[in-house]
């Protein structure tokens, strides 16, 4: 690797190494990824890369937590459209806004997570980081739901257990490799309808 003569500030270089890095994950795959590449296309050495990335590690864990995160983006966005504002809901709204296991761009999200998963088992700094990127996410989950029990009608309470243990820890990547027997986005939707909304107590029903 020719060392580069070109001087970068520490944000730049970290904003150039993560897009090159990106760029080889994308056209390469995670295990083609070579350091040198890297470093050749974000016009660095390696020692200055590792100077603010520590290891060929850190520089993977930090590209693939933007993947995994922006392999969220869309169902957010679909929340965001669907439960956005302060006006009612109904339980329908609510389920018509979960991911579903078999959508346009869902098989490309899974396939991103899958390997982002496979490598934080090896990587101790990717799995670091995604462990406490999933809390902020849970805890933001609770946030919503506090929000959309508020706005259904009179009585309905969701169970919000529900999405914290079930829906949140769903692992659609399994049901993507069951072909004919995989579940059904029909299925699942009147699963959930049965499941999100909390049974009323005994003393309300006399």
């Amino acid at each position: 690797m020719n060392d580069t003569t070109q001087t970068f500030t520490e944000l730049e270089l970290r904003q150039r190494v993560l897009a090159a890095a990106r760029q080889e994950v994308v056209d390469r795959g995670i295990l083609g990824l070579r350091v040198a590449n890297i470093a050749r296309i974000a016009g660095c050495s390696i020692t200055s890369m590792y100077r603010y990335f520590g290891s060929r590690d850190g520089v993977l864990a930090e590209v693939l937590l933007r993947l995994y995160e922006e392999s969220f983006e869309e169902q957010y966005a679909v929340i965001r459209e669907r439960l956005g504002g302060v006006g009612p809901l109904t339980i329908d709204d609510v389920v018509a806004s979960i991911p579903m296991p078999h959508s346009e761009t869902s098989r490309k999200q899974h396939e991103i997570r899958s390997q982002v998963l496979a490598v934080a088992g090896t990587n101790p700094i990717l799995r670091s980081k995604l462990s406490e990127a999933l809390r902020v996410r849970r805890k933001m989950l609770r946030t919503v739901m506090d929000d959309i029990g508020q706005r259904l009608p009179a009585g309905t309470e969701l169970d919000q257990e529900i999405f914290v243990v079930l829906i949140f820890n769903v692992n659609f990547q399994y049901n993507d490799l069951m072909g004919d027997d995989a579940v059904t986005n029909k299925q699942y939707a009147e699963l959930l309808s049965r499941l999100i909304v909390r049974q009323e107590n005994s003393s309300l029903k006399n």
